[in-house]
């Protein structure tokens, strides 16, 4: 509830801003804009969410252990059997999407190359279990929110640095926006979302013996979260991505953004050390 109101207010402040803001042409500019926004807000935000990610549909062919996966995790939750996406980034993640009835995992390609066929199993029970205990949905929206706002401002940032001459000032000017950008990503992210979110799916978790033991186990071969979130290494991950694309940095906000990995399996994996 909190998310859809959320939405809802920004689409009516910005409604109310170009109104006030735009006339003639670029007040119809304006609004067409906000109602492409707001149809694929109401009906599509999990193909937004895959084009933000780059993701690609997996063919059976190529990735059997993980369809086989999530074909048997998916009976054994009861759920419809979902979608399967990869794509590539920098980090090991997984995300569950969830538009009405239609379900998708996407998955990072180096998550899948690292994995057994039972810690896909597990990672897919993860997903989908969210899915069971109505969560997903939720996740969809802020992951959609978190890309769209992204999306908004690297488009804004294009538009301006095209009519910039000097190509050192167009890259300043590039990174200065992606970097101011993070501390406001993360503050709606943890207003809309924040811990309470991870706790209830651990709780739900701990039915799950034998899956939580391998969700550790595929814990322990992925990028430590100190090691990811140290200033230092953070911003140079984002520094390097500035000389890639503006799609590329949007994957690594979505990234970045806090994960089950690091919020329950490797407080878990520290405490048995």
């Amino acid at each position: 509830m909190r998310i859809s109101l959320f939405l809802i207010s920004l689409f009516a402040l910005t409604t109310l801003s170009t109104w006030f803001a735009f006339s003639g042409f670029w007040l119809v500019c304006g609004l067409t804009i906000l109602a492409l926004i707001s149809l694929i807000t109401v009906g599509y935000m999990d193909i937004a969410i895959l084009v933000f990610l780059g993701a690609r549909e997996v063919k059976s062919t190529e990735e059997a252990a993980f369809h086989s996966a999530a074909i048997q995790e998916a009976y054994k939750l009861g759920v419809t059997i979902p979608k399967l996406y990869f794509y590539n980034g920098a980090l090991e993640r997984a995300f569950v999407i969830q538009q009405r009835r239609d379900i998708g995992l996407i998955v990072s390609k180096g998550l899948l190359d690292i994995c057994t066929k039972e810690e896909l199993s597990a990672i897919c029970f993860e997903l989908l279990l969210q899915v069971k205990k109505n969560m997903a949905s939720k996740r969809t929206k802020v992951l959609f929110l978190v890309g769209m706002i992204t999306w908004i401002f690297q488009m804004m940032v294009n538009l301006v640095i095209k009519f910039i001459p000097i190509k050192d000032v167009k890259a300043a000017l590039n990174g200065l926006v992606y970097f101011m950008i993070h501390p406001w990503i993360d503050l709606i992210y943890a207003l809309l979302m924040g811990k309470k979110y991870f706790n209830k799916l651990e709780f739900f978790l701990k039915e799950y013996p034998v899956e939580n033991k391998l969700l550790m186990d595929v814990s322990s071969k992925l990028t430590r979260p100190d090691e990811i979130y140290s200033l230092p290494s953070k911003k140079l991950i984002e520094l390097s991505s500035l000389h890639k694309s503006s799609h590329y940095q949007g994957i690594i906000t979505l990234e970045f953004l806090p994960h089950e990995w690091d919020l329950i399996f490797n407080e878990k994996l520290e405490g048995r050390v």
